[in-house]
């Protein structure tokens, strides 16, 4: 008896709920319908950072001896041509000083030289003392040699562009007194950026050298860079709380871009083919996401669990059919029954 009454009920129940939610004279929806098909589908990760110089594309100026600054007719940012003057400088008194002793050591050591020379031919001179000044003139000329290698020969040294670029970095002033080493001018290829974007610590994981990237100006996105990734780095950047990922752009389009623009980065891990509908397709409340679909002129409800989403599709699965109509505009407004007319039918 138990089991018949329990029949029963679900077989009632089953009965209301097949039962169109809307009776035939009810209301009816306008909406705009698209057939379910396959697309392909890009699984990305967006990035923020921003654009920089690459250190392998840049050359530094220094000197290997002590300098005065004569001239330096460029500033930082500026714009410069290949062949354009970067700096002029003078040796600094001390090594110009040293250039000078070494020449006159030479000098010295080659008269005397001639000397030993003229009294060994007379007898009045060991062997040894003969071969002690030939010494003392091999190592001064060394010495000297040194000197000249160092450029503290020369009075005045202008330094020009090797290559067209912008100014990254002016360390000194007309007049200052630079140390060896130091550097005075940095120059980097305006052409061969670098791009430097910050992503959740987590994400990480899934990025790989060589992955696509599309680079873009956070201020205008019209304009996309085609680049990839050159390196992960294996830790968090203590400024922004965020794993910076390196990357390279293609040669030849970083000129569209300027160094210290903020940009976004979308890395695009993989692309697929998957079912997927328009974002206005997707509805969600407390039963989770849906979307309609339209069968027999009426719109039912189905429910579908969204994936990827790339632009403007959502990967959706669920029971729903390659081909049916899927309500892409008016779905608002629709309940589960309802009657519905599709534009253009």
């Amino acid at each position: 008896m138990k089991r018949a009454i329990a029949v029963a009920a679900i077989l009632l129940t089953m009965a209301i709920f097949s039962r169109p939610a809307f009776p035939a004279d009810g209301p009816i929806a306008a909406v705009r319908t698209e057939p379910l098909g396959k697309r392909e589908l890009a699984s990305t990760i967006t990035g923020y950072g921003t654009v920089g110089t690459d250190p392998r594309n840049t050359t530094t100026i220094n000197f290997p001896y002590a300098v005065q600054i004569t001239r330096l007719p460029v500033i930082l940012g500026e714009v410069v041509r290949k062949g354009a003057p970067l700096v002029e400088v003078s040796v600094s008194p001390s090594d110009a000083m040293g250039f000078a002793l070494a020449r006159s050591n030479l000098e010295f050591a080659r008269a005397e030289l001639a000397r030993v020379q003229s009294m060994a031919d007379q007898q009045l001179a060991t062997r040894s003392r003969l071969d002690q000044a030939k010494k003392n003139v091999i190592d001064a000329e060394r010495a000297l040699a040194v000197q000249r290698k160092l450029g503290t020969d020369k009075g005045s040294t202008l330094i020009s562009a090797p290559f067209a670029g912008v100014i990254s970095m002016v360390n000194a002033a007309p007049g200052d007194r630079v140390p060896a080493g130091t550097t005075v001018v940095q120059l980097a290829r305006q052409d061969r950026l670098r791009v430097v974007v910050g992503i959740e610590p987590e994400e990480m994981g899934r990025i790989r050298p060589g992955m696509p990237v599309r680079v873009s100006s956070v201020f205008d996105e019209r304009v996309i860079i085609a680049g990839r990734v050159e390196k992960v780095f294996g830790m968090i950047n203590p400024q922004t709380r965020l794993v910076d990922v390196s990357v390279a752009l293609s040669p030849g389009q970083s000129s569209a871009l300027v160094a210290g623009t903020r940009v976004k980065g979308v890395i695009t891990l993989n692309r697929r083919k998957e079912y997927a509908v328009p974002r206005s397709a997707l509805l969600k409340d407390a039963g989770g996401a849906y979307l309609f679909v339209v069968r027999n002129g009426r719109a039912h409800r189905v429910a579908v669990t969204p994936g990827v989403e790339s632009g403007g599709m959502v990967a959706v699965n669920g029971r729903i059919a390659p081909g049916e109509r899927v309500v892409v505009l008016g779905n608002y407004e629709l309940r589960n029954g309802m009657e519905v007319r599709e534009e253009g039918k």
